[in-house]
């Protein structure tokens, strides 16, 4: 049994699992687009409904994702509490608790920037939630972390009117700022020094959404709950806000996240490169290149061509032989120093790599880039499902709240290659990866990065799918000649900088795990 479900897995529902996961709670997730199971979910003791719900034919908000999943929630006896954080129309949770009555049903709007969902979630201004007293008091018990956001508990309808209102007011002062702008260009006034008398105020003290040139307001939620706002009420106000917008032509400011190239070092093995390639062609944010890495053996394979054809009208993909040496570590920097050089002092492009026999959830690079952009981080660390024969549908795994250099020396975090997520210029400047090791790679690359104080951060998403069923041709099998040659190379490596009891646990390790022994010299 997990402590948390979210269904929805947008902007706000990994933001959810992120934020809550940090904090140590267990979650399971549902979304229709994935291969999910819904049992899980009601193995829990609350709910998230983070659901899209788009502006509707009539100007109003689409509720139905949130009514499918009550139904659906009521049908299956679920009996924790459901907190809907999705934007809903006014009345929608009354209409709800009246059709659901065995339902404990809470509404916590959320209040998210989208380029910043994730570090947003963590820091909350206000707390907003409705519904049975009780049933609030659990909810909250989810956030006693946020000491500092002000926790507003009111009815349903307020609670509705007042997410719609604080849109509205964001649009309210786009409107203002392009009116002013327009006035200003009628009377030869300057509209950036108008707006800094306005928000030099005390009373105002912010130029957010009251700085001139940035266009109309729009993006996915404050054009929409706009308009179901004026529709519900027929605001002469707001229509009045909505047709000082509609006159704006100045382009609106979009969201965009720097490119990321997507490295696979691949073996002779079709079948999972098919799975590997399928999961990179359904990601949400598509890379801007794709290099699939071989060995000189399987160059001429047939069937791994058949497979890079299947996907060369999908991706940006290309395959090349690996130059190096023969190893992991060999493909990878093959396929970094094939990538364009970025320019020096501006470099914002990513290498996101993804061993042939893993694969990502859909929103696995969306999330990596947003919160590299958010936190200003050099690479980022998401969470490891491992696959094997206890958990073939996968296990997750404890996801490390920080990592530094000792975290690697004894054993992994639970970190693997297809769980990186790195900057470019920080992976090319300190050299690629150690062609030395034909195995450990993923633990050396991470003591590297931490040496040339290259900051990482870790997103609390398992996103990554880690395929550890025994076959003879994993890195990791027991006793394997590459296993054993990567362990003493890395062993003989970093035991400098090891303690005494630190190697022995190391020894040990090896042995119980992998069957190796690892001699001093």
């Amino acid at each position: 049994m997990t402590d948390f479900a979210v269904i929805g897995l947008g902007s706000v529902g990994w933001a959810v699992v992120h934020g809550l996961h940090s904090k140590g709670y267990t979650y399971s997730v549902f979304d229709i687009n994935g291969n999910y199971a819904w049992k899980p979910v009601l193995d829990t003791r609350i709910a998230f409904i983070c659901t899209s719900t788009p502006a509707g034919g009539t100007g109003r908000l689409d509720d139905s994702s949130v009514d499918d999943v009550l139904t659906r929630l009521d049908t299956s006896e679920y009996n924790g509490v459901i907190v809907v954080k999705s934007t809903i129309p006014i009345g929608f949770m009354k209409k709800s608790a009246s059709r659901f009555p065995e339902l404990r049903l809470v509404y916590m709007p959320e209040f998210l920037r989208e380029r910043s969902s994730y570090t947003w979630f963590e820091k909350p201004d206000r707390i907003v939630v409705a519904g049975k007293e009780q049933d609030r008091l659990e909810a909250l018990n989810y956030f006693t972390w946020a000491k500092d956001a002000v926790v507003i508990k009111t009815d349903f309808n307020s609670a509705e009117i007042g997410k719609l209102a604080h849109n509205a007011y964001i649009a309210t002062k786009v409107s203002f700022t392009n009116e002013m702008e327009a006035i200003c260009r009628a009377s030869e006034g300057n509209p950036n020094d108008v707006m800094k008398t306005v928000w030099a105020d005390r009373r105002v003290n912010c130029n957010e959404h009251l700085t001139p040139g940035l266009g109309p307001y729009g993006g996915k939620c404050v054009l929409k709950d706009v308009n179901d706002l004026i529709e519900h009420s027929g605001s002469d106000f707001l229509s009045a806000v909505r047709e000082v917008n509609s006159k704006c032509t100045a382009p609106e400011m979009k969201i965009e996240y720097p490119p990321v190239h997507v490295l696979v070092p691949a073996l002779d093995r079709p079948a999972l490169l098919d799975r590997a390639l399928s999961s990179i062609s359904r990601q949400s944010y598509q890379p801007a290149s794709a290099t699939i890495i071989t060995d000189p053996d399987s160059k001429d394979s047939p069937e791994l061509k058949a497979v890079c054809d299947k996907y060369s009208s999908l991706l940006p993909l290309r395959r090349i032989t690996n130059e190096r040496t023969l190893c992991v570590s060999g493909a990878i920097n093959t396929g970094l120093y094939h990538l364009p050089e970025p320019s020096k002092g501006n470099d914002q492009s990513f290498v996101a790599i993804l061993d042939d026999d893993d694969w990502w959830e859909r929103k696995y690079l969306e999330n990596c880039v947003k919160y590299a952009m958010e936190t200003g981080a050099d690479w980022v660390i998401a969470g490891l499902i491992r696959h094997f024969e206890p958990h073939p549908y996968g296990l997750m795994q404890k996801i490390p709240h920080s990592v530094a250099i000792p975290d690697f020396l004894v054993g992994n975090p639970n970190i693997q290659n297809s769980s990186l997520f790195i900057r470019s210029s920080a992976l090319r400047s300190i050299g690629g990866y150690d062609e030395s090791l034909v195995s450990t790679t993923d633990r050396d690359i991470c003591i590297r990065l931490l040496q040339n104080k290259y900051t990482p951060t870790v997103l609390f998403n398992h996103l990554v799918h880690h395929d550890a069923f025994a076959r003879p041709d994993r890195l990791s099998t027991p006793g394997s000649s590459r296993k054993t040659a990567g362990m003493r190379t890395f062993y003989a490596k970093y035991s400098r900088m090891m303690k005494p009891e630190e190697k022995k646990r190391f020894k040990k390790r090896a042995l119980k795990l992998f069957s190796v022994d690892i001699p001093e010299d």
